[in-house]
């Protein structure tokens, strides 16, 4: 095994009693390929997996296969139709404050309605804003549109908002700004021990520590690491679903 696991080794072993881990898959639509080797990975190591599916996207099909797969599994809203509204002078983003209140929040309220017809006792009513980006407008609507939680990317997403819990995650295994693939052991074994030294620091033990996950630009370097990483974490992490999480940050 790559010597640079050492690391994590060497951070768990400062925890007597084994950190939170939970798992989020953004931009599914249909039970292609690489999403059943997620779910089918995630099933084999009894990883509970929260899939943010674009609700305008998704296949009429997806609902009753996810259903039918072995994985533990529970679906958030992600967005609408993972569309960019921001002019080109600004961050991509679909719910930020370039479009009226209300259109935003009719289109929030048929997201989760369509997931939840189509996805039914694995639906929540969790909001994961394309990028990782909501307004103050959109933010506010959430409630109104029958949302319970939002779960975006920290640091640089809102903690708290008024109405509804906030499960935000922590460490992407994407490379976005350079080859859109798999960013690399050692960052990533890096990021995931400065979060953990983080809550030890802060005395915030008891916090859990999300990892992001985008199937469809998964590479072979990707998929091992998921791989390596629930295999070593057998047994020291505690694996929570998304249910798991909302229920400790309220």
């Amino acid at each position: 095994m790559d010597p640079a696991w050492d690391i994590l080794e060497a951070e768990l072993a400062h925890w007597p009693e084994p950190p939170a881990f939970w798992l989020r898959d953004d931009d599914a639509v249909a039970p292609a390929p690489r999403f059943a080797q997620l779910t089918d990975l995630c099933a084999r190591h009894d990883v509970p997996l929260c899939a943010a599916v674009i609700p305008a996207e998704a296949e009429d099909a997806f609902g009753r296969w996810l259903q039918a797969q072995p994985v533990r599994a529970t679906v958030a809203v992600h967005g609408w139709a993972h569309e960019n509204h921001a002019p080109s002078s600004e961050k991509k983003a679909e719910f930020g404050d370039h479009r009226p209140s209300d259109d935003m929040t009719a289109e929030l309220a048929r997201g989760r309605a369509r997931l939840a017809a189509a996805f039914g006792p694995l639906a929540r009513p969790v909001f994961v804003p394309p990028w990782n980006r909501i307004g103050h407008r959109a933010a506010g609507a959430l409630s109104v549109a029958g949302f319970s939680a939002l779960s975006a990317m920290a640091p640089g997403a809102p903690d708290s908002v008024t109405g509804v819990t906030v499960a935000n995650v922590h460490i992407d295994i994407i490379d976005w700004r350079g080859r859109r693939a798999f960013r690399g052991l050692q960052l990533a074994l890096e990021d995931v021990c400065g979060r953990l030294a983080d809550l030890r620091g802060r005395n915030k033990r008891g916090e859990s520590t999300g990892i992001l996950t985008h199937h469809a630009v998964h590479d072979a370097a990707a998929w091992a690491f998921l791989d390596a990483l629930f295999t070593r974490t057998a047994g020291r992490v505690r694996w929570l679903t998304v249910d798991d999480v909302l229920a400790a940050a309220r």
